[in-house]
């Protein structure tokens, strides 16, 4: 652990993000995504926050694995957690798992549909069913629905307690025919050829962060909001509403300064600078989630334009300025990124997506919570 260091989540400011996302979505139940370690941002003590505080009822995990461990850690905490994608259903522990400890699978092939279906210790969980429309990735095919209503209907059952699609496309701006409504009509499609067939469907979300942002899916009772409740948006073209505000900061300290020439070479590889000016050096590095690919991208630091110089460092980072800000001092600490700024700016600059800035942040930097509550 790196004791230097810290990541700092803001749980206020997640509360004032929920906010923010029922004036779009006032009318929706939410799923609120917690995967890949709430989005790099601690999923033990965002979970609890987002029950206790916030209220939320259901959280979405990637994983029976992830799941388990947040059952385990909190044991107490009142909600149900839904497995997405890494669902381990053959299993004696996912068994047992699904069974009595409120967490439950979402099925998205027919495979695991007749499984779920024919299991004993499944009989008694509800349905929750995942559509492929035309993402490709996960999710039965609406080739598939005769084929989905016979497996139900021979199971003894007579509804889909919720059905789910997923967009690939809701980041970019929305337009009449596009990949987005294309999705949508052919899940309402499944849906209606449900129903017609006498499978009654109950619930029903297919709006993920870009497509909440853009009033998309809004009729169907739930949403499953992840990025946006941490801050960024999800869309690339100003087509967005949402109005969230980045709860994270990282932080770390300067353990060293080193004036430096033009033409002196630096670190792994003998890196040549390319320019006179300070080298500050601080203990972070790819193994704590500053990426190698990050090195030589232009950013701004202390009102000063800086870059990391050289390899990045499994511990160490090299950060050259040609004017070293005033307030940087050996011991100082150093704001890879502040609350106030723009997370997908500058995920953009260097070379990456906001929701892999935010994951790759390891363990060894400790979360440090702040809340008024």
């Amino acid at each position: 652990m790196r004791i230097s260091s810290s990541f700092n989540v803001n749980l206020d400011t997640l509360s004032f993000n929920f906010t923010e996302l029922k004036k779009i979505a006032p009318q929706n139940d939410v799923i609120f995504m917690v995967k890949g370690n709430a989005y790099g941002h601690g999923i033990l003590e965002v979970s609890r926050f987002a029950v206790n505080e916030i209220g939320i009822t259901r959280l979405g995990c990637a994983s029976l694995g992830e799941a388990l461990y947040l059952r385990k850690q909190m044991p107490k905490l009142n909600c149900d957690i839904w497995v997405f994608s890494d669902l381990n259903l053959y299993t004696d522990i996912a068994k047992n798992a699904y069974k009595v400890k409120r967490i439950f699978p979402v099925i998205s092939n027919l495979t695991e549909l007749d499984y779920f279906l024919k299991t004993e210790e499944f009989k008694a969980l509800p349905l929750i069913l995942k559509l492929d429309t035309g993402m490709n990735r996960l999710g039965i095919s609406h080739f598939e629905n005769e084929e989905v209503v016979k497996l139900i209907r021979s199971a003894g059952r007579t509804s889909i307690f919720h059905l789910m699609t997923h967009f690939s496309n809701s980041y970019i701006l929305l337009k009449a025919n596009d990949k987005t409504t294309r999705q949508y009509k052919d899940f309402i499609n499944s849906r209606d050829y449900f129903r017609d067939n006498g499978i009654e469907v109950h619930e029903s979300s297919v709006a993920n962060s870009g497509a909440i942002e853009q009033s998309i899916g809004l009729n169907e009772s739930h949403i499953r909001p992840g990025l946006m409740l941490y801050g960024p948006s999800s869309c690339i073209q100003n087509n967005s509403k949402w109005k969230g505000k980045n709860l994270s900061s990282l932080v770390t300290e300067v353990i060293k300064i080193k004036s430096i020439k033009k033409g002196t070479p630096i670190g792994y590889g003998s890196h040549i600078c390319g320019k006179a000016g300070s080298i500050v050096f601080i203990p972070i590095g790819y193994a704590d989630g500053i990426l190698t690919y990050y090195s030589g991208k232009p950013f701004s630091s202390y009102g000063q334009k800086t870059q990391i110089l050289g390899r990045v460092n499994m511990d160490i980072t090299f950060i050259h300025f040609e004017k070293l800000p005033s307030e940087l001092k050996e011991g100082s600490p150093f704001c890879f990124w502040k609350e106030e700024d723009d997370l997908s700016k500058l995920a953009h600059i260097f070379g990456t997506t906001p929701y892999q800035l935010l994951t790759a942040i390891t363990s060894r930097i400790p979360r440090n919570y702040i809340t008024t509550k």
